[in-house]
């Protein structure tokens, strides 16, 4: 017998999987988070370090904007948001690009000349695309759409969406400047092979540079936490190790732990594959299918950099978007970006490095390690290119993906290495299915359905190619699929059903 029943159980507390939850949870269904012991920060002494850092896309009519307005959070997200004078940077081979305000037609003219309005002007098409995307991503249905007619709806809309941003963006490629956007889309979306729709929509948020966080991407977590658990929402550590099916629903988990925990629905937040490990026979063939939709294209990578504030060059903004070789592929050191963090009480900032490792498909553990150390080296020396003297005011640096133990120079003292590092990266995916590709504007990779009535699926499989954008929206359109099957009414999210379930 179950020791405990809920409404929904979320198996992940991932983004997508933490915006599901409270928006279930805020509705009135009785929700259980079940995450991993994956930290959003490590502590080396004195300093926390992120996993990940974040770059949220809080434009007016996004994904993001719509959560935060639903959950009444927008004056708490706008508190953690910084607004440095220079709101991001892009450096290329002999140019520098600030961005913020108004900033970039000026900046365009000054590094490109009379080529700079041309360039403006394919820039504004990509923007006003990047904009009819808001229709799909941010509106009343889910995104791949679920059930006939509204598959049909919004596969009407995506499919007029690819095609206008594929005109687009084969027109650009005759401008030799645009080849630019590839890399700056694949650095913001942290995915090397993005479809021109999610080209479109990243280099539209680049127009005024996108915002940074205190507190990097676990700024994030937290309000979503704050706001699930305060409207009775549990979170909780859990490896689930069995799963009870019944007449085509997953009526119950067991945990590590030996609790049994009933369940009215479920969503997961993790490939496709990993439940059928946990589902063993009772696995239906769809969750097969989906698994073999999605591909491994790369590994998200952080390196962490601990120095004296001295080591930031003057004038150097919060986020920097590193662009090595424009003609090469838009990964590994030749495309990524430096985060920067607050200067602590003791003059010292994190800048942390992010890239993505490109994989065709899963890594061996055996070539991971020289995979990583050849990653590290070449971006230890792109670094040196934008912050020169940053060796020369080094306090440590490491990774928490790697087994080594941190890099102190000179020798000055030693730093304990938590004990659950390394941890595992995370896999960056792509879609391989035609039809799914073909309803998301070639932006999907899973879809929500697994064959069985109860188990939804969310995450970053939904829609790896659009970032965290697509995180928000597959979280908001489980939500809202889960809420139908549990009967909820169809306009469950409006304003003032989710105010009044303060």
């Amino acid at each position: 017998m179950p020791s405990n029943t809920y409404d929904l159980i979320v198996l992940g507390d991932d983004l997508a999987a933490l915006v599901c939850a409270t928006l279930c949870q805020r509705r009135g269904m009785r929700t259980l988070v079940l995450g991993s012991d994956r930290p959003a920060r490590y502590t080396l002494g004195p300093h926390k370090l992120p996993i990940e850092p974040a770059m949220w896309p809080i434009g007016s009519g996004s994904p993001g904007d719509r959560v935060l307005k639903e959950l009444h959070a927008e004056m708490a997200l706008r508190r953690k948001l910084r607004e440095p004078r220079i709101a991001a940077q892009w450096v290329a081979p002999d140019m520098r690009v600030d961005l913020g305000g108004d900033r970039l037609a000026a900046e365009l003219a000054r590094e490109v000349g009379d080529a700079a309005e041309p360039w403006l002007a394919r820039w504004q098409r990509g923007s006003d695309l990047a904009r009819t995307l808001d229709a799909l991503l941010a509106g009343e249905h889910a995104f791949p759409g679920v059930g006939f007619f509204e598959r049909r709806e919004v596969a009407k809309l995506a499919e007029a969406a690819a095609a206008a941003t594929s005109a687009w963006w084969q027109d650009a490629q005759t401008d030799p400047h645009a080849k630019l956007w590839r890399h700056l889309s694949a650095i913001a979306l942290r995915h090397p092979s993005a479809p021109p729709a999610a080209i479109a929509r990243a280099i539209d948020s680049w127009r005024n540079g996108p915002p940074s966080l205190r507190g990097d991407g676990d700024a994030i977590r937290e309000l979503l936490v704050e706001k699930l658990t305060t409207a009775g929402g549990e979170v909780r550590a859990g490896k689930v190790t069995e799963a009870s099916v019944s007449w085509g629903k997953l009526s119950g988990i067991t945990l590590a732990s030996g609790d049994d925990i009933g369940a009215g629905q479920v969503v997961a937040s993790m490939p496709p594959e990993r439940l059928v490990e946990l589902l063993g026979k009772k696995a239906p063939k769809k969750l097969g299918e989906l698994a073999e939709g999605a591909k491994i294209v790369g590994y998200r990578y952080t390196l962490n950099i601990v120095m004296a504030e001295a080591g930031i060059p003057e004038h150097m903004a919060p986020t920097v978007a590193v662009i090595s070789d424009p003609d090469g592929d838009p990964a590994g050191d030749n495309a990524f970006s430096i985060h920067l963090g607050e200067t602590d009480d003791a003059g010292r900032v994190v800048a942390t490095i992010a890239a993505v490792l490109p994989s065709e498909g899963p890594l061996d553990a055996d070539k991971l390690a020289p995979k990583l150390a050849a990653l590290r080296t070449g971006l230890w020396k792109r670094l040196g290119e934008v912050m020169p003297f940053f060796e020369k005011h080094l306090v440590l640096a490491h990774s928490p993906f790697e087994a080594t133990q941190p890099h102190v120079p000179g020798g000055r003292g030693s730093y304990d290495v938590p004990k659950n590092l390394p941890l595992p990266m995370s896999p960056v995916w792509t879609g391989t299915s035609s039809e799914l590709l073909a309803a998301s504007a070639d932006t999907g990779a899973v879809g929500y359905v697994t064959g069985l009535k109860n188990l939804t699926l969310t995450g970053e499989q939904i829609l790896p190619s659009l970032g965290t954008e697509g995180a928000l929206t597959a979280g908001w359109s489980t939500a809202k699929i889960v809420c139908a099957l549990a009967g909820k009414k169809k306009d469950y999210l409006r304003d003032e059903v989710v105010g009044a379930a303060s």
